[in-house]
């Protein structure tokens, strides 16, 4: 063990963590394997099929594609003459993405001008079969041919029908993972250990977007994040040995003008891994630290080596990463459980931004050791009436970042002409009515999309299985319900909350001002994001992003409304086949001004809201033509496949990372929990929580003679 301990004034640093350190990205870099799926197993012979292409895909290519596809013609700037087929580690994964999509919905080849010319039936289904094959071999646990698939924008990159349509033979669990603690448990739980110490620097940033932040293959602690955190380590340890710390074992560290007994430094350690790691110290900790602070000592003095001491067991991996490595005991299918204590702190983080008592004391008793212990102790920590959604913090915060509306406040909006726009509010004012729905716990997802109830100017103050509370003392009087389209001389009463809208004005999440503000511009209406969200987050779908060089602006034009001057700037055949997966979408929402307000008129013409669904591959949602957003919200809401994009994102935001393809069966499993309970979210998160997706991990890099 390496450590070099400098005397800066009455300050040491040190490098004794450092091998840690490297241990730890060691392993991270060791996680990195591969497999895939054929029927009901996963196979792990992941070569790319470069034969398979050359014998049956690429004479059809060269039969009805590269006429207008070659180096020569290169029509919509796509070549396929020497296009790779190794979809696994070669340069054109997302190229194949969208020619699986345009052969699928029949777009490609084009029907016209040689409607002849086109595939048969099977000639068709045989580039898909070859296709899909190929994409899906990135789609399996360990994957990381294409290192995107890990992030959280990229999710609906798996294929929804390999995960639905049928069940595997088992669970294959993502490999062994340390995952860097978010921003909220370390500002939760680092402050208190000295005592709640003030002043620490963030050396934990998360990213900003619209996707869900607490992703493990998302950070890392590199140089930059390391150095705010070794300050705040140093303060929070001179916090734990000054006078007026109540940890008496670190206060005997720097007790007297001398040395402190090995007794007393043992002592210490011991209590500082309990305090701060939650575990004892083993053996080989206790002699690595007492020798660490002995040569401390020799150089700094015994007051600065008890501060090193300190900060040292702070920056220990563990204090900064959740490690989910199991337990070691391999089942026959080459699976590990996680450890009972990884599992309480796994609960723990899943619901809350700190330790949960109720699951490290279940951990110690033994109740975490099965799927059942573990979904008894997960729906008594949910169904616990004393805090409710306060004693689960996480659980709301899943609804903020799947539909993104804090991000109104934001969004600069100027204040409208006759009324207020106060976005602070607004989000308020939505969380309350996503809290009321929680509360009753029944048709979530479908009462999110379509409930006509709406707190307005509505100040929370807690709620319990009864009700929500109101703190109407604290109501503001002013034009803020102006953004409801409620009269002026609306008046508040605590016995009006919640406001019932008309059914052909307001329904759900999408349709309040808050969520309109939020996916607006400052000054116009944004219907392509908006379509994009409902794309992404309700249909499953993808869109890319703007190709680098397209001005994506569009053009003012005086007495012309936004969806006429939208429609003229994506109408180009360019443009138009990723905008046709938006803007039809996205379109609907013109019934409201920017602000969020209902509107009649947009440049002094009648709205048109009129939209519809396509691309989505699902019969029943396919050629859906809608009138208003509210006829799409309550389309939507009857859909078994947006049901399951939902716990498909359940599933991202409480695994913290993408699903693969072997995790069907837990995504079947959650699904039907959430459909068996009512449209239950408490079931639905109760059933992903005890999955063996969330409690086994596999190493890939070890075969078994059953796989």
């Amino acid at each position: 063990m390496e450590y070099a301990p400098l005397l800066n004034g009455d300050d040491l640093i040190w490098t004794h963590v450092s091998t840690r350190w490297t241990l730890m990205a060691a392993a991270a870099l060791w996680l990195s394997i591969s497999d895939m799926a054929s029927a009901d197993r996963l196979d792990f012979n992941v070569a790319p099929n470069v034969a398979g292409f050359k014998a049956s895909i690429a004479p059809l290519f060269e039969t009805y594609c590269l006429d207008c596809h070659d180096d020569s013609m290169k029509k919509g700037k796509l070549s396929l003459e020497k296009i790779d087929p190794n979809l696994l580690t070669g340069d054109d994964f997302e190229t194949w993405r969208l020619i699986e999509e345009q052969i699928a919905f029949g777009d490609m080849p084009p029907k016209k001008p040689r409607k002849a010319d086109q595939p048969t039936a099977a000639e068709r289904q045989q580039m898909l079969d070859w296709i899909r094959t190929e994409l899906r071999k990135g789609q399996l646990p360990g994957a990381t041919a294409q290192e995107k698939m890990s992030l959280p924008q990229f999710g609906n990159y798996v294929d929804h029908d390999a995960l639905f349509s049928r069940r595997l033979d088992r669970v294959y669990p993502a490999p062994p993972r340390i995952w860097r603690l978010r921003p909220d448990i370390y500002n939760t739980t680092m402050p208190r250990l000295g005592e709640r110490v003030s002043g620490l620097a963030n050396g934990l940033s998360v990213f900003d977007g619209a996707e869900f932040k607490d992703y493990a293959a998302n950070y890392f602690l590199d140089e930059a994040a390391t150095a705010p955190l070794l300050g705040n380590a140093k303060k929070i340890a001179a916090a734990m040995v000054s006078p007026q710390s109540k940890d008496r074992p670190f206060k005997q560290l720097v007790a007297g003008d001398s040395p402190p007994s090995e007794k007393v430094v043992k002592s210490a350690i011991e209590y500082a891994f309990r305090k701060v790691l939650g575990r004892a110290a083993t053996e080989e900790e206790l002699s690595r630290f007492h020798a660490f602070h002995r040569k401390s000592v020799s150089i700094g003095g015994h007051v600065a080596a008890a501060r090193a001491l300190l900060a040292a067991v702070l920056m220990q991996p563990e204090a900064l990463y959740r490690q989910e490595l199991g337990d070691g005991k391999v089942d026959t299918h080459g699976r590990m459980r996680l450890s009972s204590r990884e599992i309480a702190y796994a609960l723990s983080y899943a619901l809350h931004n700190q330790p949960v008592d109720a699951f490290l004391k279940a951990a110690e008793a033994g109740e975490l050791s099965t799927s059942q212990q573990v979904a008894i102790a997960v729906a008594k920590q949910l169904n616990d009436d004393s805090l409710l959604q306060d004693k689960n913090p996480r659980m709301l915060q899943f609804f903020r970042e799947y539909f993104n509306y804090p991000f109104a406040t934001e969004v600069f909006k100027d204040k409208p002409e006759g009324g207020d726009h106060d976005a602070g509010r607004l989000v308020n004012d939505l969380e309350t009515v996503i809290r009321d729905v929680l509360r009753h716990d029944k048709n979530v997802l479908a009462t999110l999309l379509t409930t006509r109830k709406y707190y307005v100017g509505a100040v929370y103050k807690s709620v319990k299985r009864e009700g929500i509370k109101l703190q109407p003392a604290h109501h503001k009087r002013g034009m803020y319900h102006t953004a409801f389209n409620l009269p002026l001389d609306w008046k508040w009463t605590l016995d009006g909350q919640p406001v019932e809208f008309r059914a052909d004005e307001r329904a759900g999440v999408l349709t309040h001002p808050a969520w309109l503000a939020a996916w607006s511009g400052n000054f116009e209406n944004h219907p392509v994001q908006r379509g994009k969200w409902i794309r992404t987050h309700l249909l499953g779908g993808s869109v890319p992003d703007v190709p680098i060089g397209v001005d994506a602006r569009v053009p003012e034009k005086e007495h012309t409304t936004f969806r006429d001057r939208l429609k003229a700037a994506t109408g180009a055949a360019e443009c138009w086949r990723c905008h046709r997966k938006m803007d039809p979408l996205g379109v609907v929402f013109e019934r409201y001004d920017h602000y969020g307000r209902y509107q009649r008129k947009d440049a002094g013409q009648p709205v048109d809201a009129g939209g519809f669904v396509s691309y989505t591959g699902v019969k029943e949602l396919d050629g859906v033509k809608v009138n208003s957003p509210i006829e799409l919200m309550e389309t939507l809401a009857k859909s078994k496949h947006v049901e399951q994009v939902f716990v498909r994102h359940a599933f991202r935001y409480f695994m913290g990372r993408n699903e693969t393809v072997g995790d069907a069966n837990t995504l079947q499993d959650a699904h039907a929990a959430y459909v068996k309970s009512g449209d239950s979210f408490n079931a639905l998160v109760t059933s992903l929580l005890s999955s063996d997706s969330f409690l086994l991990r596999q190493d890939y890099t070890k075969r078994t003679t059953d796989d």
